[in-house]
């Protein structure tokens, strides 16, 4: 029995731990739910009872149930993973099986059907195209397929207009300007010109002039001028002007003239022939007197021939005429000639030291010798050389010589007592035997002086400065010392007194080529120490300074301390201007000690001097009342290597003037005809202003400087005054001839403000003068027509061009057409049209002058010009030299503000404007609606609508505040509405109108009447319906999509579903309070073609499908199933379980209806096991199993006990 009750207990405790173990393994399993193992008692029972103490027969498994507790809730990233969030199971069917799950891991099967993971079909109730839910349990089907567009029908808008804004529009007045200047064609050349100098050739250099001198005689030109002529002297000359011989009379000259007077007088009477800068009078070397080509003809080698009637007599047989050579062409050529013009300054010689003078300046001394003299006296007594005292010592002198003395009773004879002047003879004589007679660089003076030993240098052997010193030769002596002498320790060396050199002086000498040389003087500089090498140089300065006069220093040398040297500077520049420095005689080795042995110079150059000067007049045509003539003073002051570097020379300093001083002429570089390779130019001189015939000239050519002569100038400027044909004058090119306008803009207030408009102002600039002012407002176009009948273009030969514009049609509707062609690029804001009788009329809309030119190459080509009404023609071409282009300016339409006006215009009629009578203004609205014009309104604000194919469409609503109006209601609180959709008009046709005109669309205009409480008067406002809106794409096509249905065309009332593009606008709740314009709320029933683009559940189970076109739309209803027995489902496995009859048949309804549960989208239901009781209830059933285990092997060894015994 014992036996028994073991192992039933270890098949409860295998069972508990199967149970377990599948808890465990199912722990991640979505939607698992644990089970749980339930255990009974188990008793014996027979006929006759249990009896009163009965033993159990073990235990059994009575149960495995489920629990179905809510696990929890886990988020996912999928749309369609689900959790049921309380009570109830997803329903699945699979080919006619139905199941029941808590784990909702769906997807979408090939098909669309929302599945399992077992491809079981989830099941719940379809909606309907409507979105609506039926109520039939089915399988669940995703469509994926686009959703079809909805055209709009209805626009609903919730706005608030301010009922503070201002009214817009207001009355004011329009003048159309009407002088006579209006519009007037101009005829001549297309653009002005400027005046121009062009130089007579390429620059060159100098060159020789032709000449003729009178140096074979003796008669000076001071000669002649001191004695006087008697009467006129006459001469020919033939300069090759095509004149042939012309005489130059000279009036008899006036005894005491002087040379320049005489000059002047020959030089008046030729210019007075030839006029200037064709021959000049000067004089040779010698002062006789010379006649030579000038100007530029001075070098180019221009000749002339003479013939003398009287002139010789007077001056005496000439050389007749040399020819003159031209100069070399410059800045060309592989070694091209620069033109040097640069005045170089001289500069001086300098001389400086090498090395940096010391600043410790001394004069000589001779120094003295050295004299050693004993502190103390010799011993009265003397000293005891009897016995074996001994005194040794040495003597060193500066020359290198050493005396080792000693002294001992050899040397006294063992005398007991010598006296002093035997020990300075006994010294001395050693010193003689060991340097030899006349050789002692020292000796012991003799007679010894007070007693006191003197060592004395010996003059000769020993110079001054040369030290002596004793020292004991202690390892030699005995007994006695130096100190026995009267020589102390601290008295055993003189050096004497060195010999000083003297470094503070120097020989300074001036040397000129020019006769201003000075010195030498010898220069002594006061001894000291200085602090610097600057006070060194000022004390020799003021030794410089002092030697005054024409041949002194002063003035003509300065000293300067540079970079720790001397430098000595010659004050007058050039080449033979120099500086000497030696020593002096005195001190010939000072001026080394000084650092002055050691120079280095640098010699000095001559001037160069290149000054030239010539003067740029402009001559501006009268009445200069600019005062824009006048002349400007040019100088050339570089190397020139171009001719572009001497126009930016000149320029520079035109350019350099004061505003008083400046004259509008600039120089430029002009390359030669025909082309050269590389490329070579000539000067040209050009007037800044163009379109009038000022003068440009150059004069007053001056060339003072030693190293030039006015031929360079005349050579590199290429400048002939006597050539008219090198100036050209400017020409004004046609243009509108609007003379300038003055006229008075009055304010409301009575404010006047005098406007002035300069000459030829073009109309649109005129427009843009007006339009800076208050009040004001103007535009400007212009009109040119060609007529057909006078377009004279037989051979096709003449072309046309607009505005700079080059054409290449010859027929006017080709014309047209190219003109047309060129708005977007060269000709913005023109256009060109061909009326009924083949006329071209060119347009320009912004006011532009037109300008028109002709290129023929038959000068019988013609065309005719028109410019405003009422005007003459102008013809082009017809003749060699008729008029090529025309010019017709523009008109301009002022509007002016309710309160301002014109007056006063001057000139009147003539000008611009009319008289500016009343009868010339006219009446307009101003600022009428315009949709382009943000001015014109006071708010908008645009809504997206879509046609029957989805295309979008912008639909804008603008907001205009109307005026007072008495005769309607609540006159202070009416706006008007205007629409339009892709900024077109969609308001019905006018039928009042003209064909075609009636029936074009319409402005769509809405009023809206506001209550006196800001709330928008809907009975007086009335319905508002869009119903001539033709759907079209960008480009202006129609899209395709279904059209309007105005209302004369029975579009109203709207149909659903819709039969054309009609839709009506509500502003309900649209408000007017004293706040800022806003829009709360803008509605519309429309939308595009759509794609699905992703899948949404709701708590309820809805599932929704969301489109690219921002739509969302109701697919079906997850269904739920709930059971009164949950505990009886039968397991399926996969997490499934089927309805049993334990469980009751089960009620299928809607999530969170009854006692379902909600719906968790991209969720999943995790398994309810507990991991840590699941551990816990693991190791109970381990025990359970051991202590069952135990039972047995305890009643094994019972029995067995019980068998042995």
């Amino acid at each position: 029995m014992s036996f028994n009750i073991g192992l039933s207990g270890i098949r409860a405790a295998s069972t508990d731990l199967e149970v377990t173990g599948n808890n465990v393994a199912n722990a991640s399993t979505t939607g698992f739910k644990e089970s749980r193992a339930e255990f009974g008692d188990v008793y014996t029972n027979t006929l006759l009872g249990t009896g009163s103490k009965p033993v159990g027969s073990g235990v059994m498994v009575e149960n495995v149930r489920q629990q179905f507790s809510q696990g929890n809730i886990s988020g996912t990233e999928n749309a369609l993973d689900m959790a049921v969030d309380g009570n109830g199971f997803f329903v699945l069917e699979d080919q006619g099986v139905v199941s029941y799950t808590r784990a909702g891991l769906f997807g979408l099967d090939k098909d669309g059907y929302i599945v399992a993971n077992n491809n079981a079909r989830v099941q719940g109730f379809a909606a309907n195209g409507e979105g609506v839910v039926g109520g039939v349990l089915g399988d669940l089907q995703i469509q994926v397929s686009n959703q079809a567009p909805a055209l709009t029908s209805l626009v609903s808008a919730q706005l608030n207009l301010d009922a503070g804004e201002d009214v817009l529009q207001e009355q004011g007045l329009e003048l159309i300007a009407s002088g006579l200047a209006i519009g007037v064609p101009d005829s001549g050349i297309i653009e002005s010109t400027a005046s121009t100098l062009v130089a007579a050739g390429q620059p060159t250099t100098a060159g020789t002039p032709a000449m003729v001198d009178w140096t074979i005689g003796t008669n000076t030109v001071a000669a002649i001028g001191t004695a006087g002529t008697a009467g006129v002297a006459d001469i020919q000359f033939d300069i090759g002007d095509g004149n042939g011989l012309q005489t130059v009379s000279v009036p008899a000259i006036t005894a005491g003239t002087t040379e320049a007077g005489v000059l002047s007088q020959i030089q008046t009477a030729i210019d007075d022939v030839f006029g200037s800068q064709q021959l000049a009078a000067t004089t040779s070397a010698t002062g006789e007197l010379i006649i030579q080509r000038a100007g530029i003809n001075a070098t180019n080698g221009t000749s002339f021939s003479t013939n003398d009637i009287s002139f010789n007599a007077v001056f005496g047989a000439n050389s007749g005429a040399v020819p003159g050579t031209a100069g070399s062409q410059l800045f060309v050529g592989s070694t091209p000639i620069s033109a040097d013009f640069r005045s170089i300054p001289g500069t001086s010689t300098t001389t400086r030291t090498t090395a940096t003078p010391p600043l410790a300046l001394v004069a000589s001394s001779p120094g003295a010798p050295h004299e050693l003299t004993a502190n103390n006296p010799y011993s009265g007594a003397g000293l005891d050389f009897s016995g074996t005292n001994e005194l040794a010592f040495s003597i060193a002198t500066e020359g290198g010589a050493t005396y080792n003395i000693t002294l001992d009773a050899a040397t006294f004879g063992g005398s007991a007592n010598v006296d002093v002047t035997s020990m300075a003879n006994a010294i001395n004589a050693q010193i003689t035997a060991i340097a030899g007679a006349g050789n002692e660089e020292t000796l012991v003076e003799v007679p010894v002086v007070s007693g006191r030993l003197r060592f004395q240098a010996q003059v000769g052997p020993a110079a001054n400065g040369d030290f002596v010193q004793i020292a004991d030769n202690a390892g030699a002596s005995s007994g006695l010392s130096l100190t026995d002498l009267g020589f102390l320790s601290t008295n055993r060396f003189d050096g004497g007194t060195e010999p000083v050199q003297a470094n503070n002086q120097f020989a300074l000498e001036v040397t000129s080529s020019s006769g201003n040389g000075a010195g030498p003087f010898d220069i002594i500089i006061p001894p000291a120490t200085y602090a610097s090498l600057d006070d060194v140089v000022n004390a020799i300065q003021e030794q410089i300074d002092v030697r005054i006069g024409a041949t002194g220093l002063s003035g003509k040398v300065t000293v300067d301390a540079v970079g720790g040297q001397l430098v000595f500077t010659n004050s007058i520049t050039g080449t033979g201007e120099g500086i000497a420095i030696t020593g002096t005689v005195a001190e010939p080795l000072a001026a080394a000690a000084l650092g002055l042995d050691s120079l280095f110079a640098v010699a000095g150059q001559d001037e160069i001097d290149r000054s030239n000067s010539f003067r740029l007049n402009l001559t501006v045509p009268a009445p200069d009342e600019e005062n824009r003539s006048g002349s400007v003073l040019i100088s050339l002051d570089e190397e020139y290597r171009s001719v572009q570097q001497l126009a930016t020379s000149i320029n520079r300093q035109l350019n350099s003037q004061n505003a008083d001083d400046y004259v509008g002429i600039r120089a430029q570089a002009v390359e030669v005809l025909p082309n050269t390779v590389p490329p070579e130019f000539t000067l040209e001189l050009v007037a800044v202003e163009e379109g009038e015939g000022s003068i440009i000239s150059i004069s007053n050519i001056s060339a003072p400087g030693e190293e030039v002569n006015t031929n360079d100038l005349f050579a590199i400027l290429q400048s002939n005054p006597a050539n008219t044909n090198l100036l050209t004058t400017g020409i004004e090119g046609v243009n509108n001839q609007y003379p300038e306008q003055q006229v008075t803009l009055m304010d409301p207030e009575g404010a006047e403000t005098v406007l002035t408009i300069p000459e030829g102002t073009e109309a649109n600039e005129v427009a843009s003068i007006f339009n800076q002012q208050a009040g004001i407002t103007s535009i400007a176009n212009t009109v040119m027509t060609v007529p057909l009948s006078s377009y004279n273009n037989p051979g096709n030969t003449m072309t046309l061009t607009v505005n700079g514009q080059a054409l290449s049609s010859t027929s006017l509707p080709e014309i047209a057409d190219e003109i047309n062609g060129f708005r977007g690029t060269t000709l913005p804001g023109f256009l060109a049209s061909i009326t009924e009788t083949g006329d071209l009329i060119i347009t320009n809309e912004i006011g532009r002058d037109v300008k028109l030119e002709i290129n023929s190459t038959s000068p019988t080509d013609s065309v005719m010009v028109l410019g405003a009404e009422n005007t003459g023609p102008v013809v082009l071409g017809g003749t060699v030299s008729a008029p090529t282009a025309a010019a017709v300016g523009g008109s301009v339409t002022f509007t002016l503000n309710e309160g301002y006006s014109l007056a006063n215009p001057q000139p009147s009629v003539s000008g611009l404007f009319g008289a500016l009578s009343e009868d010339e203004f006219t009446p307009v609205i101003l600022n009428a609606f315009d949709p382009t014009d943000q001015d014109t309104y006071n708010h908008e604000t645009s809504s997206e609508i879509f046609d029957s194919l989805g295309n979008s469409h912008f639909m804008t609503q603008y907001f205009v505040k109307e005026p007072l109006d008495p005769s309607r209601p609540n006159e202070q609180n009416i706006w008007a509405m205007y629409v339009q959709v892709d900024g077109q008009n969609v308001g019905d046709p006018d039928s009042t109108l003209d064909f075609p005109e009636n029936l074009a669309p319409s402005q769509a205009r809405f009023e809206l009447f506001f209550n006196q409480d800001g709330t928008l008067d809907t009975q007086a406002t009335g319905d508002m319906y869009i119903s001539n809106w033709d759907p079209v794409d960008e480009n202006g096509d129609p899209t395709g999509a279904v059209n309007s249905v105005n209302v004369l065309e029975g579009g109203l009332p709207l149909t659903s579903p819709a039969t054309n593009s009609n839709f009506q606008i509500v502003l309900d709740g649209t408000t007017q309070f004293g706040s800022s314009f806003s829009v709360s709320d803008v509605n519309q029933n429309g939308y595009t073609t759509g794609r699905l683009a992703g899948l949404q559940v709701d708590q309820e189970g809805m599932i929704f499908a969301r489109y690219t076109n921002g739509q969302a739309q109701a697919l079906g209803q997850v269904a739920l199933a709930n059971f009164r027995n949950p505990e009886g489902l039968t397991p399926l496995g996969g997490t499934g379980w089927a309805e049993s009859f334990e469980s009751g048949v089960g009620t299928v309804g809607s999530p969170r209806t009854a006692s379902f549960g909600q719906v968790r989208a991209s969720a999943l239901e995790d398994s309810n096991v507990d991991i840590s009781e699941e551990l816990v209830g693991l190791i109970i059933a381990q025990r359970n199993f051991q202590a069952s285990a135990k039972t047995i092997e305890t009643m094994d060894q019972v029995t067995q006990t019980i068998l042995n015994i």
